[in-house]
């Protein structure tokens, strides 16, 4: 869908009471000077009627009081350190819809929005109805990560397929989930589908679950292409032991905090996969990281490569010699 130029200001002009009610949630846990700037961006947005909803998640920096004394029109919400992003996320929501939310926007407390991001995500709902979910370009301030345009994750069998370029203007239909990052959501969407599973996915994949049952229940999802946000990358944690130690590994492969937990992606596409397809995807992923681990693993290892290399001298001799047979 192309849109024009009275379109894009229609919500300009449009009388603040007949702006549908919209919040911004922003989860965080102690990361201030990220959040600081992102709540900076939201307020210069340009769309009239919204609130945002920082959800502190029992935070030990000055998160809590800077905020107070910096943005004292944003409503905060406070959690005991248990809440991860799916916890934060939910109580966020539910805040929201007990105080008249039309529409719900996430975004992550690394994300920063153009001021004119909520105006046209919720033009987009407008213009396509009810059962619409709205999501922004991603931009990332590290110029070697490309733009996310609606490509599907990298799991996925359409992953690096029917790459497209967005238009300068309009609503671009999309088939996989936009995660977590920018994503307009009406109200109803939740009492249809309902909320996050915190039980199943406590932090990573929790928001690619909720959009693909929302996609199960009828809704349609849209990039705006005029719109966009940035994404800071984050920086490495602090606690995280040495890249490919036997520690780090196991936080690689199994905390909640990992992208790449196996836990968490096996239930998510087990759930939203055939079988048959879920296993083609899931333990071929497995093999191939486990396989990755060990070999950074090994060749940190000076120490152990001659013992191997004696070990694979000796199975290639004992090999039986093989011969073309014709």
């Amino acid at each position: 869908m192309v849109v024009s130029t009275a379109e894009k200001s229609e919500l300009t002009s449009t009388p603040v009471e007949s702006l549908p009610r919209l919040f911004v949630i922003v989860p965080t846990y102690n990361r201030w000077g990220e959040a600081r700037k992102s709540l900076e961006c939201l307020a210069r947005s340009s769309y009239a009627n919204f609130g945002i909803i920082l959800v502190e998640d029992g935070c030990v920096d000055e998160t809590v009081a800077s905020c107070r004394e910096q943005f004292p029109d944003v409503e905060m919400l406070h959690g005991d350190g248990t809440l991860w992003w799916s916890g934060a996320i939910n109580l966020g929501t539910q805040y929201a819809l007990d105080n008249g939310a039309e529409l719900i926007m996430w975004i992550n407390d690394d994300v920063l929005v153009a001021p004119d991001t909520i105006e046209r995500l919720v033009a987009t709902i407008r213009r396509n109805g009810v059962r619409t979910v709205a999501c922004a370009r991603t931009k990332s301030t590290d110029p070697n990560i490309p733009d996310w345009k609606g490509e599907a994750p990298a799991w996925h069998p359409d992953a690096g397929k029917n790459l497209r370029e967005l238009p300068e203007y309009g609503d671009v239909s999309i088939q996989h989930p936009p995660g977590g990052r920018a994503v307009v959501i009406p109200a109803q969407c939740f009492r249809d589908v309902g909320f996050i599973d915190v039980k199943n996915f406590p932090h990573y994949w929790a928001d690619h679950d909720f959009h693909y049952r929302a996609m199960q229940a009828g809704y349609k999802y849209f990039i705006t292409a005029e719109s966009f946000v940035w994404n800071v990358p984050n920086e490495p944690r602090r606690e995280l032991k040495q890249e490919f130690s036997l520690g780090w590994m196991g936080w690689f492969l199994t905390d909640r905090r990992s992208s790449m937990n196996m836990p968490t992606l096996r239930r998510l596409l087990k759930r939203h996969l055939p079988r048959h397809e879920y296993r083609k995807i899931f333990y071929p992923l497995l093999f191939r990281h486990l396989k990755w681990l060990a070999y950074e693993w090994l060749i940190r290892k000076p120490l152990l490569h001659r013992p191997l290399r004696a070990v694979k001298n000796a199975f290639s001799k004992a090999e039986p010699n093989s011969s073309p047979g014709r």
